[in-house]
């Protein structure tokens, strides 16, 4: 017969093996955008709190302390959405300033090793925001 769904029938058919490799595509997006907002709050969160314990074990001058609790309040910023969010500029500014800190301080060896393993672990996170959105053939 030939009425007007025919073709779109037709249609359908001919794409059902490209239908189906992007919609693994879509769903990968889907579940991997999740997992990855999760994983970056997980890390911040992480590098917020080995701050806290590191900033506890050492006294450190008021001017560190100040310009290390303002880094703390931007990655918990970070970890959060809408309007009151730091922006990445604002992230990448408080990752070098904790590092500068870090660096130049007389933080435990443990306490610093820790704090950088996180900061390496956010910038990986930032570096590549879709780990799991593979490009499927």
């Amino acid at each position: 017969m030939g009425t007007a769904a025919e073709p779109a029938h037709k249609l359908r058919v001919s794409f059902s093996g490209y239908g189906g490799r992007m919609t693994l595509a879509v769903t990968l997006l889907f579940f991997s955008n999740p997992i990855h907002a999760q994983n970056r709050r997980e890390a911040l969160l992480n590098l917020r709190d080995d701050v806290s314990t590191a900033m506890a074990h050492v006294n450190v001058e008021e001017k560190q302390t100040q310009k290390l609790d303002h880094c703390r309040q931007t990655l918990l910023l970070a970890t959060q959405s809408g309007p009151a969010r730091a922006t990445r500029k604002d992230l990448d500014q408080a990752l070098r300033d904790i590092e500068k800190i870090f660096h130049s301080s007389s933080f435990l060896p443990d306490d610093r090793d820790a704090v950088q393993h996180d900061i390496s672990q956010v910038r990986a996170i930032e570096r590549n925001p879709h780990p799991n959105a593979h490009r499927v053939p």
